[in-house]
């Protein structure tokens, strides 16, 4: 599918539209970034950052929930939201002849909510409960302590979510000085994918964008210190261990970002991937076994998962080392450098077919970058990556000793 590079508007007040325009669909991806996210929530407010996203939907001066539904929904709109450690994202599918309706709507969600003392009491308990129901998730939970064991107690250490003791102490104040803190021109991106023109986007953003002025906002972050590679064990009611290996990383402005993700197709993002073979496919050690890469602006993390039996940890402990320092010490083949590239060019390409996914290129991209995703410059970066650029890489994410461990293991209760 072809890729032209969008046109990217900054309105007087200070936010920036891009638009990704798609002649040839009948619908549009459309969505509001806030360039703020949980490592931007105050000291002792872990959490803040997602309850406002969820209580926005809640009210807004000339809306009700059940109005903003209906909104929505009427014109068959599909609505979501979500917030990460470093952005948060409100973003509607719709047919593009309802746009002008799902863009007022919007608009009023994400600019003027709001926060009154009793949505947010109501919001409360069921964040709470989905916290309960996270916790709930072996794999989601070891994920969430391995965080905690990587970052400690910076806010990238933190559950997204927050932990209940934390959203309970959240105050409708504190939720209404986070949205004015940081849902401010400046940091906010609109992003449009599908039948709709830069001039038609901007025009109908200008119109509902006009009451608030520039603002300029200092954002603080602070990178999180080192920590020692070390060893935690948590015991529960779990059927089987829970083993994640957390290695820290790069942010990803660094230009090894492409080698870091290619490593990671080539040890446990695949069938073919080193991991699934030697410790599922040929050995029957793990029924899930998988390793993915997450970065921030600063730093980000490599992990290893695997779901095992308790018997079977210290072969699938000395396994993983193995493989790592395979890596490290010998560098990956060519043919598994191919394949991992063909991997990523086919996702990247795939992912062309989705207005969803080209408009998370433009908003993330503008957001971390400075300028939208081109795919086919990612791709470009991908396949100049060569073993020797692989080695260097591996040489100091793939060493064993610098991977911390974090294991859930049953307790024995039932």
């Amino acid at each position: 599918m072809p890729w032209t590079p969008p046109t990217v508007v900054t309105l007087a007040n200070g936010i920036r539209v891009v638009c990704d325009h798609v002649p040839h669909v009948d619908s549009c991806a459309v969505s509001f970034w806030v360039d703020a996210g949980t490592r931007d929530e105050p000291k002792g407010g872990d959490g803040v950052a997602h309850v406002v996203e969820h209580t926005a939907f809640r009210r807004t001066p000339t809306r009700t929930m059940s109005r903003i539904s209906r909104d929505f929904e009427n014109v068959g709109a599909y609505v979501n939201a979500y917030t990460t450690k470093e952005e948060t994202c409100y973003y509607v599918r719709t047919l593009t002849q309802h746009l002008p309706r799902v863009i007022a709507t919007l608009a009023d969600v994400v600019l003027h909510p709001v926060f009154r003392d009793e949505d947010v009491e109501t919001e409360r308990g069921i964040i709470i409960e989905e916290i309960r129901s996270y916790e709930d998730e072996p794999e989601e939970y070891v994920f969430d302590l391995g965080e905690q064991q990587l970052f400690g107690a910076h806010p990238l250490g933190m559950p997204i979510v927050g932990t209940v003791a934390s959203v309970t102490n959240i105050t409708a104040d504190e939720v209404r000085a986070f949205h004015a803190k940081h849902y401010v021109p400046g940091r906010i991106i609109v992003a449009v994918s599908g039948n709709v023109t830069i001039d038609t986007i901007t025009k109908l953003v200008e119109q509902h964008t006009q009451d608030l002025t520039r603002t300029k906002t200092a954002r603080k972050r602070t990178t999180p210190p080192q920590r020692k590679p070390n060893e935690v064990t948590i015991r529960r009611p779990v059927q089987q261990a829970h083993v994640l290996w957390q290695s820290r990383t790069r942010g990803y402005g660094d230009a090894d970002r492409y080698a870091l993700q290619l490593i990671n197709v080539i040890l446990g993002d695949g069938m073919s991937s080193r991991l699934n073979v030697r410790l599922r496919e040929k050995r029957g050690l793990a029924h899930s076994v998988y390793s993915q890469v997450q970065l921030f602006a600063d730093c980000g993390s490599f992990s290893i998962y695997a779901g095992v039996d308790e018997s079977r940890i210290a072969t699938v402990h000395t396994s993983i080392a193995s493989i790592l320092s395979e890596i490290a010490s010998e560098g990956v083949t060519a043919s598994e450098l191919a394949r991992a590239k063909a991997q990523l060019r086919a996702s990247k390409l795939m992912a062309l077919e989705s207005l969803s996914a080209r408009m998370t290129m433009l908003g993330k991209g503008l957001l971390e970058d400075g300028a939208p995703e081109h795919p086919y410059a990612t791709i470009a970066s991908l396949e100049a990556v060569d073993l020797q650029g692989i080695a260097r890489v591996a040489t100091y994410v793939c060493a064993p000793d610098e991977w911390s461990r974090c294991m859930l293991l049953p307790s024995g209760e039932e």
